[in-house]
C-alpha cells in the first residue's frame, strides 16, 4: 500500500506540481489545502500517513497547522517546508513535534525520499 499524504501550501500551482510529482512516485495524495486551518480539517478527514506543509501562509500558518494536527494525533508525521533560514523558527517546529524540516526551494526527489524512508521505518530528522 503506498504512503498517503496531504499537501498544504497557499500556492495552488505548487500544490498541483508537488501532488503530480508525488503521484508519479507512487505516493497517494489524498487532498490539498491552502492554510494551516485547512491542514487540520483535512488531517481529521483523511488521516494521512504524512502532511507536507509550507510554513508561511495567510490566515493560519504552518506552525498553527502543525500544533493543531499534533493535538489530534501526537504521532502525526508533519513535514514542514519553508524558505526561512531562521534557527528560532526551526526550534519552534521541533518543539511542536515536526517530523522533518525541508528548506525551500526543495528538491522534489528529497520529499519523495523522506516519505519513502519514513514509510520503511528509516526515520531521520533533517534541517
Amino acid at each position: 500500500m503506498p504512503p498517503t499524504v496531504i499537501v498544504i501550501d497557499d500556492s495552488h500551482a505548487l500544490t498541483q506540481v508537488v501532488s503530480e510529482f508525488l503521484t508519479l512516485n507512487s505516493i497517494d495524495v489524498l487532498a490539498v489545502g491552502q492554510n494551516g486551518n485547512e491542514a487540520v480539517e483535512l488531517y481529521k478527514k483523511h488521516s494521512p500517513d504524512f502532511v507536507l506543509m509550507d510554513y508561511l501562509m495567510p490566515e493560519f500558518n504552518g506552525l498553527y497547522g502543525l500544533q493543531n494536527i499534533r493535538k489530534v494525533n501526537p504521532n502525526a508525521k508533519v513535514i514542514m517546508f519553508t524558505g526561512s533560514a531562521d534557527p528560532g523558527l526551526f526550534d519552534q517546529f521541533r518543539e511542536s513535534g515536526v517530523f522533518t524540516i525541508l528548506e525551500k526551494p526543495c528538491d522534489f526527489d528529497k520529499i519523495v525520499k523522506t516519505i519513502n524512508n519514513a514509510s520503511s521505518n528509516t526515520v531521520q530528522l533533517t534541517s
